[in-house]
């Protein structure tokens, strides 16, 4: 069976959490408040370093970390996917290379990777730390929630090693909140556009293999502006490569369409040239949503040496211009 996986980019203090790395791992939190306060419908991102994460070890090993973050409960109804991290900074003893963020907005009870990085053998006492800020997105939205609403809410980290296979460590933090007292004078935003975080298209038969396979979000696109725009989007790599082997596909293996909003679009294969997808003129404040449809084409014969399961991946990036 043959998967892609596509990843998608959109675009309060202080939580600060420890990672020990010995024989067995340790897991401490300490410090700081852990509160956000949005003023007005074009969002806020936190003043400071919201969220600090901290690895330390006698003696480092060579291996890929991948950090992840779980909103487990909300408050309030509030759209869990108007919520990200941001990446700042690295700091520490300890040399790591290929540090990957991920500004993905997150998700109730389904993990969101924030970070990834690659750690060489190191002896000795090594510590990385990584700061983070909130982000809560700006948007018409925020005129659901009455002035001085509190909303909380829950969240776990997880430390995984070896590509994601083994989990290490998992701490909760029970202490977010996010202050909402906005004027209501303020301006919404000129444009915002939210995407599904995620789809999966998978091979399970001799027939998905002839005839090709197809996956369709519903309202996976949604998008606001108060003029004309223009989305774009592009791979974040030239090919779609495997999580368990050096094999690779071709992106124009995939499509993209999409269907609603002012009509349905022509579909175009991924790329990693910036391509349009969608033209629209002015929502006036409302959001308007687009399924989005992915087809996969037949698999050729250069490509039937797959005989297990084998998941390959790309990340793509949304974005949304006036013009």
């Amino acid at each position: 069976m043959t998967r892609f996986l596509l990843v998608f980019l959109l675009s309060i203090a202080s939580i600060h959490f420890m990672f020990g790395q010995n024989n067995t791992y340790n897991l401490h939190g300490f410090g700081g408040s852990r509160h956000i306060q949005v003023t007005e419908y074009s969002g806020k991102i936190s003043d400071s370093a919201y969220l600090m994460l901290l690895l330390e070890s006698q003696k480092m090993k060579q291996t890929d970390w991948k950090i992840t973050a779980k909103v487990t409960s909300i408050t309030h109804n509030f759209p869990v996917n108007m919520l990200n991290f941001i990446y700042i900074s690295k700091g520490g003893t300890s040399n790591v290379t290929a540090i990957n963020s991920s500004n993905y907005p997150l998700s109730l009870n389904n993990e969101v990777e924030i970070l990834n990085f690659n750690s060489s053998n190191q002896d000795g006492y090594q510590n990385l730390n990584f700061d983070f800020n909130l982000q809560v997105q700006g948007g018409n939205y925020l005129k659901n929630f009455p002035r001085w609403a509190t909303v909380k809410f829950d969240v776990e980290y997880r430390l995984y090693t070896n590509n994601g296979k083994n989990e290490e460590k998992m701490i909760k933090d029970t202490a977010g909140q996010i202050f909402l007292n906005i004027d209501p004078n303020s301006q919404v935003p000129v444009y915002s556009i939210t995407v599904t975080p995620d789809v999966l298209l998978e091979y399970n038969s001799i027939t998905d293999y002839m005839n090709g396979v197809e996956k369709t979000c519903e309202k996976g696109l949604k998008v606001s502006a108060s003029g004309n725009y223009e989305v774009r989007a592009k791979s974040q790599t030239s090919q779609f490569t495997s999580t368990t082997s050096s094999r690779t596909l071709p992106l124009d293996l995939v499509s993209l369409q999409l269907s609603g909003g002012n009509g349905t679009q022509q579909p175009v294969n991924i790329s990693t040239t910036n391509q349009l997808i969608l033209q629209g003129a002015t929502t006036n404040g409302n959001v308007v949503e687009y399924d989005m449809i992915y087809k996969a084409k037949p698999i050729e014969d250069q490509y039937l040496f797959i005989n297990q399961q084998e998941t390959f991946t790309t990340q793509l990036m949304f974005e949304l211009t006036t013009n």
